[in-house]
């Protein structure tokens, strides 16, 4: 028997999604900035107010889910000594050397490593963003990360990490639990019930 439990509150629906569109927004308008005319739709002054909004929703959105993380009770989310141990039980259901995955409330120790690595990457993919838009303002943070030409490169690199995370995402909420797609919509997932 199962019952319905509530996963995911409102804030951390409106959160993910309004990241989402961001960082899709962020990848469209970047990739056209970097290579003016590869998308037909618009100019470079259209891209650049694109990726320049997105950029604030995504940075705004970063900072409320920090907060809200914090704030929430929510730490339980962030990855932590005790996720070590049930790290290699998660690892190989995902690698099929397991058939069932290990039983977690709500994220996986993977889930959460990840879930982790990317608001850091996100940090350094805005402070990146920001080194490109300022390069005289922020010289010294430049020059800390290896100069212009490295900063650019590790912007791009990021959004190829962003991409490819975006992938893998959608097609483990695809094919391990359509339920847990749907959570994110409504907020509400179903677990065993001790009946």
């Amino acid at each position: 028997m199962e019952e319905r439990y509530l996963r995911h509150d409102l804030a951390e629906r409106i959160v993910h999604w309004v990241m989402a569109l961001s960082v899709l927004l962020l990848m469209g308008s970047g990739l056209n900035i970097r290579y003016p005319g590869l998308i037909p739709a618009g100019d470079m002054n259209g891209a650049r107010s694109l990726h320049f909004i997105s950029m604030y929703a995504l940075v705004f959105s970063w900072l409320f889910h920090v907060y809200h993380t914090l704030a929430v009770e929510r730490r339980t989310e962030i990855f932590g000594v005790s996720d070590l141990r049930n790290l290699p039980r998660t690892a190989a259901y995902y690698l099929f050397l397991a058939d069932e995955p290990p039983a977690f409330v709500k994220y996986n120790p993977l889930q959460k490593l990840t879930y982790n690595l990317l608001w850091a990457l996100i940090f350094v993919q805005a402070l990146t963003g920001f080194g490109l838009y300022w390069p005289a303002r922020l010289m010294a943070v430049n020059e800390l990360m290896g100069g212009l030409m490295a900063v650019r490169m590790l912007h791009d690199f990021l959004m190829y990490v962003f991409a490819s995370f975006i992938i893998v995402h959608l097609y483990l909420v695809l094919t391990e639990d359509i339920r847990a797609l749907w959570a994110m919509f409504h907020g509400y997932y179903y677990r065993r019930s001790g009946g």
